[in-house]
C-alpha cells in the first residue's frame, strides 16, 4: 500500500455540505459549487456529462471529487491511477456496490463475485473453457447466427432498428454456443425462449436504472470501511427489497432462473445429451486444485451472469460498429477491401479472426468511443494516495471509462473515430494501459477472447453481404446507464453488396 504523502491534499470528501457536489481538486468557491451542482443536471439532459469528464478542463488534473446527498465517490481518468488502483495497489480496494445490485438479478458469477476466494476457485473452473484454443470451437455457430442476422436484413425491405437485430444476434450466439440449438423436447425449447426474451429487452440497463436508489442506499449506509470490507447488505435482503422497488423485474427474473434450473436438470437427467456447448463444459469442469466441481446453483449463477453480462455488451458494441461505421466511409471501404483480400468470398473461421485487423481495430476503438460499461467503483480499505491526494478509508473511487478512453493527454483527437490506434504497429503501452473496455487486473473479463471473436466474426460476416446504410438523421448518442445503449432506436437500411 503506498504511504500517505505528508502534506498532501486531503481528497476523502466531508460527511455533508451546504451544497450537494463541490470539485476538491481546484480552487472552487462556495458560488461556483452551487453553479456546479445545479448544472449537473442541465449536463444529464443534454447527455454531455461523459464529454464533461473527458475534456481537457483547465487547472484540473486526472482526479475529481462529488458529494451528492446520497453518495461521494472520487473519479479518476487516467490509466497511471487505474492501474493503482486495480493492479499495483489492488489489495487495498475492493468492489463498489453496483455489483451488489448487479449479484440481485445474476447471482454470485464471476461478474459480481466479492468473496476473493471463491471467485479465484470459480476462475480456474471457468478459464480453461474461455481459453482461445477452447473457444474456436464456436465459431462456426457465430457466423451461422450472423448469416441468419443478414438473411434477415437483406429481407426486411424496409429501415429495421439494428439495436434490437444486434441483441437479436447476440441471443442466438448464447442459444448455439451455450446451450445448443437441437434442444430435446418442446418443453425445454419453451424455457430458452423466456430465457431469451428475458434478456433481449435491455436487462443491465432497466436494472441499473431501477435499482439505482436501493444501490446508492447500501452506498450510504456502507460508508466505513469496517463495512465496505466486510459483509455489506446481504444480497437476499436486497433481493427482497427489490421485489419492492422494481416487482416486475423481479416477477420475470424468477421464472427465468426457474427456467435455467430446468435446462441444468435437463441436462443433469440425460434429456439434453448434446455436450458441445458452455453448459455442458461448465458442468464438466473441475478445479485442478481442489477437486470442487459446480453445483447446480453455481452453474446457474455463471449462466446468468454470462447471458447478461455478454450479451448486452457485444450486442451494443455491434450497434455502436454500424454507426460508426456508417458515418466513416473510408474505414468502411478500408473494411470492404480487407474483406475481399482475407475471406476472397468464403466464410469467417477462428482462424481468420487474427487476419482481420482492420476489423478488429475497428471493434476496439468503437469500445474506446463508447465503452461497454459506463464505470465501475472500488472502495478503499485503508489510506492510499493518488496523484498527490489523500484517500481515506472508506472512499469510493469511480474508475470513468469515457474519462480514460477519451483522455487527451493519452488520446491524439481522442473524440474522432479511428480505427488505426489499434493496428499493431500503432499500438503503444500507454494506449494498451489506456484501454479498459475489458477492465484491467485480476478481475480482467475472463471471456474477452470469447467477445472478441463472437463480434468480429459478425462484422466480417454481415458486412460480406450487406452494406448498412442510416435512415435517420436523428442524433444518436449513449444513453446516461450502466450499458450506454443508443439513446433511440438506430434506424438503418440493408443494401446488398455485388
Amino acid at each position: 500500500m503506498t504511504a500517505p504523502a505528508t502534506g498532501s491534499t486531503e481528497l476523502h470528501p466531508p460527511r455533508w455540505q451546504p451544497a450537494p457536489m463541490r470539485w476538491h481538486n481546484t480552487p472552487v468557491t462556495w458560488g461556483q459549487s452551487w453553479r456546479l451542482a445545479l448544472g449537473l443536471p442541465k449536463r444529464v439532459r443534454e447527455r454531455t456529462i461523459m464529454q464533461y469528464l473527458a475534456a481537457d478542463l483547465p487547472g484540473q488534473d486526472d482526479v475529481l471529487v462529488a458529494r451528492l446527498p446520497m453518495a461521494k465517490f472520487v473519479i479518476v481518468r487516467s490509466p497511471e491511477l487505474v492501474r493503482q488502483v486495480l493492479i499495483s495497489n489492488h489489495e487495498n480496494y475492493v468492489r463498489g456496490a453496483e455489483f451488489d445490485m448487479l449479484a440481485v438479478v445474476f447471482g454470485q458469477g464471476l461478474v459480481t463475485q466479492r468473496d476473493d476466494r471463491l471467485y479465484h476457485r470459480n476462475k480456474r473452473l471457468v478459464q480453461p473453457i474461455f481459453a482461445r484454443s477452447a473457444i474456436d470451437q464456436f465459431d462456426v455457430p457465430m457466423v451461422e447466427a450472423a448469416q441468419e442476422t443478414a438473411r434477415r436484413l437483406r429481407e426486411a425491405g424496409k429501415p429495421v432498428d439494428v439495436g434490437v437485430e444486434m441483441t437479436r444476434l447476440m441471443l442466438d450466439i448464447v442459444a448455439r454456443t451455450m446451450f445448443g440449438t437441437d434442444l430435446n423436447g418442446p418443453i425445454s425449447k419453451i424455457k430458452l425462449k423466456r430465457l431469451l426474451k428475458f434478456f433481449g429487452v435491455g436487462v443491465i440497463t432497466n436494472v441499473s436504472r431501477t435499482l439505482r436508489p436501493l444501490s446508492m442506499w447500501v452506498v450510504r449506509r456502507t460508508e466505513k470501511p469496517e463495512k465496505q470490507a466486510g459483509s455489506r447488505l446481504p444480497i437476499r435482503a436486497m433481493r427482497a427489497a427489490s421485489w419492492i422497488a422494481a416487482p416486475h423485474i423481479m416477477f420475470e427474473l424468477r421464472g427465468i432462473e426457474n427456467a435455467v434450473a430446468g435446462i441444468i436438470a435437463d441436462h443433469r437427467e440425460g434429456r439434453i445429451t448434446r455436450k458441445d456447448n458452455l453448459l455442458g463444459l461448465l458442468m464438466a469442469a473441475t478445479d485442478p486444485e481442489t477437486g470442487h466441481s459446480y453445483t447446480d446453483l453455481e452453474i446457474r449463477d455463471e449462466l446468468m451472469t454470462f447471458i447478461g453480462a455478454g450479451m448486452e455488451t457485444s450486442a451494443t458494441a455491434l450497434t455502436w460498429v454500424w454507426k460508426l461505421l456508417a458515418d466513416h466511409p473510408a474505414v468502411r471501404e478500408r473494411l470492404y477491401e480487407e474483406l475481399g483480400t482475407v475471406l476472397a468470398g468464403r466464410v469467417p473461421t477462428a482462424a481468420d479472426v487474427d487476419k482481420l485487423v482492420w476489423t478488429k481495430a475497428i471493434f476496439l476503438e468503437t469500445m474506446r468511443l463508447y465503452p461497454p460499461i459506463m464505470a465501475f467503483s472500488k472502495v478503499a480499505l485503508g489510506e492510499d494516495v493518488l496523484a498527490g491526494y489523500r484517500i481515506k478509508p472508506g472512499t469510493t473511487i469511480m474508475v470513468s471509462m469515457h474519462g480514460v478512453h477519451g483522455n487527451p493527454r493519452i488520446w491524439d483527437r481522442a473524440s474522432e473515430f479511428d480505427p488505426t490506434r489499434y493496428l499493431p504497429q500503432n499500438m503503444t503501452r500507454p494506449h494498451r494501459e489506456a484501454s479498459l473496455a475489458f477492465g484491467a487486473g485480476k478481475r480482467i473479463c475472463i471471456a474477452q477472447n470469447f467477445a472478441t471473436m463472437e463480434v468480429v466474426l459478425a462484422i466480417a460476416t454481415i458486412a460480406q453481404q450487406l452494406d448498412l446504410c442510416l435512415a435517420t438523421n436523428e442524433p444518436i448518442r449513449p444513453q446516461l446507464s450502466f450499458i450506454g445503449a443508443p439513446d433511440k432506436p438506430l434506424l438503418m437500411r440493408a443494401v446488398p453488396r455485388p
